[in-house]
């Protein structure tokens, strides 16, 4: 079948042969610019003077097709963001919530994992005192009467009492109603402070004498989890931590420490000085850690009973503490960098004391196995 064809020779056809019937409809009305037409190509023109803006033409079916295509894919969106709008607003509600994951500074933190929120809940958990709890913080200002309780309960148990900004709390919780206080829940329970010493000073004397770490400001949780879990594969019997400037046993230090945390028992000092004189009264010696000692770290004697004492991932050993050790140890350093990672200095040093102590035993049995060959 041929198709008549227009005067500019090409072939209409669909939408193009109806624009082309309106074109002449238009020419034979007499109007050069439609306005005295009442209705062209389907579609009504304003009348003199009306703005054109105020009905628009008919889509083509084309268009009609793209915009019935398009319609699901923009209701399906819609339902997404009603589905996380409702999401949030669900996970708003409760009294506890779970970090992301992100990690900041010791206080109050995202990275602390598992928070627990609001007067009564906070309030009830310390009663109970089921779930270890890391620290409780208040905000500034608030002074119900509850709190007071809270912070009765928690110094009672040992958990440290914190005050921050408000704002703290709001970025933490979500925007939720927290009520002016939040418990940090911790990933595993500290063991008593005098508790720990008493069973390194039972290791005093014995095939296997204590050997412990004291952490004078480690602030990074991957740092912490990374020491605990050095410590616990090079058989350490325990490590101390600070309540204050301190990373604590949150679910990224229990991640770090890949289950060292259940193994290697962690207990909280109030002040690190006084700490070091009590571990030298049960017989343990301290040994600090300082880029300026004279003293190499294998020239000492790890097959006594030693604590290694190592600061924070900026500063070192602070000064009073330094001053309070029996003996400063290095590691030479023999590129550009100043000091190496604070976990892996640990290992560096704990190492050491495995090797000496493994030749120390070796050494010992072999003396044993040859006075009994003697005595046959």
């Amino acid at each position: 079948m041929k198709h008549r064809r227009s005067h500019n020779n090409t072939q209409p056809t669909g939408g193009d042969a109806r624009g082309v019937r309106s074109r002449r409809e238009k020419e034979s009305s007499g109007g050069r610019d439609g306005r005295d037409s009442t209705r062209v190509g389907g579609w009504q023109r304003p009348e003199r003077g009306e703005s054109e803006t105020v009905r628009e033409r008919a889509p083509s079916k084309a268009v009609q097709s793209k915009a019935a295509r398009s319609r699901p894919a923009q209701s399906s969106k819609h339902a997404d963001q009603s589905k996380h709008a409702d999401q949030s607003r669900r996970e708003d509600s409760p009294r506890r919530v779970q970090s992301s994951g992100r990690e900041g500074a010791p206080g109050l933190s995202e990275s602390d994992g598992a928070h627990v929120f609001g007067v009564q809940p906070v309030l009830e958990m310390l009663r109970a005192g089921l779930r270890p709890v890391e620290r409780i913080t208040i905000a500034e200002g608030v002074h119900e009467s509850r709190l007071h309780e809270i912070v009765e309960l928690a110094r009672g148990a040992g958990v440290p009492v914190r005050r921050v900004p408000r704002t703290e709390l709001q970025r933490v919780v979500l925007g939720a109603n927290h009520q002016g206080v939040v418990a940090t829940v911790a990933a595993a329970r500290y063991r008593q402070t005098d508790e720990l010493l008493d069973a390194l000073a039972a290791r005093v004397g014995t095939p296997d004498p204590p050997l412990a770490l004291v952490l004078d400001g480690v602030e990074d949780p991957r740092n912490l989890g990374a020491i605990i879990r050095t410590a616990e594969c090079a058989g350490a019997h325990g490590i101390f931590v600070p309540e204050r400037r301190a990373a604590g046993l949150t679910e990224t230090v229990a991640k770090a420490a890949a289950g060292a945390l259940e193994y290697v028992p962690v207990a909280r000092a109030a002040n690190v000085v006084r700490l070091v004189e009590e571990l030298k009264g049960r017989g343990v010696w301290t040994i600090g850690t300082s880029s300026e000692a004279r003293t190499v770290y294998t020239g000492w004697d790890w097959t006594q009973p030693s604590a290694l004492l190592l600061g924070g991932e900026g500063e070192g050993l602070r000064r009073l503490v330094r001053e309070h050790c029996d003996v400063l140890v290095s590691i030479p350093q023999l590129g550009k960098i100043e000091s190496l990672n604070v976990s892996v200095a640990a290992g560096v040093i704990l190492y050491e004391a495995v090797r000496q102590r493994t030749a120390a035993r070796e050494a010992a049995y072999k003396h044993a196995r040859k006075e009994m060959m003697n005595d046959e």
